[in-house]
C-alpha cells in the first residue's frame, strides 16, 4: 500500500549576501519580484531604471524609512546581478548611503550609519541587515 501526502509548495526567497569595506549585508528578496520586473543584460541597451530615477526613488524611500535623516549622502552604486533558479539572471542595484540627521532644523554635516539596500529595476527598494564580518 502506498501512503502519500500533497507536498506543500512554498516560494522561498532568494538570499543576497553582499560584501562592502568590512560589513555583510543579508537581503532577501521574494521571486515574485522578479517574475514581472523588467530584464536586461549588459550589452542590451539602457539599463530599465536609470540613474537619475534610481536616485529618486531612493530618496523618496529614506526620507519615508529613515525620517530622523533630512537627507542622504549617496555612498555608492554598484550594477549586480540576481541569480534565480526560476527566473534566470535579473539585475539590481545595490546602494549604500548614509543619513544627514536632523539637528534644530537644519542639516548636520555629520553623517549617520552606513545604510545599504537593493533596488530592482522595478522601483522596490529592499532593505537588508547589515552585520560586521566575523
Amino acid at each position: 500500500m502506498l501512503v502519500s501526502r500533497p507536498v506543500l509548495a512554498v516560494d522561498l526567497p532568494v538570499v543576497l549576501l553582499e560584501h562592502m569595506d568590512d560589513e555583510v549585508l543579508a537581503l532577501s528578496i521574494e521571486e515574485s519580484e522578479l517574475e514581472h520586473g523588467p530584464v536586461w543584460a549588459p550589452g542590451q541597451g539602457n539599463v530599465p531604471l536609470g540613474t537619475d530615477k534610481l536616485i529618486d526613488i531612493l530618496n523618496q524611500w529614506a526620507l519615508k524609512a529613515y525620517p530622523q535623516y533630512q537627507a542622504i549622502r549617496i555612498r555608492e552604486i554598484i550594477l549586480k546581478p540576481i541569480e534565480s533558479p526560476t527566473y534566470g539572471t535579473h539585475w539590481h542595484y545595490l546602494v549604500a548611503f548614509r543619513g544627514l540627521p536632523r539637528a534644530e532644523g537644519q542639516v548636520r554635516q555629520q553623517e549617520g550609519r552606513l545604510h545599504m539596500v537593493a533596488v530592482l529595476f522595478n522601483g522596490k527598494v529592499i532593505p537588508g541587515v547589515i552585520e560586521p564580518r566575523p
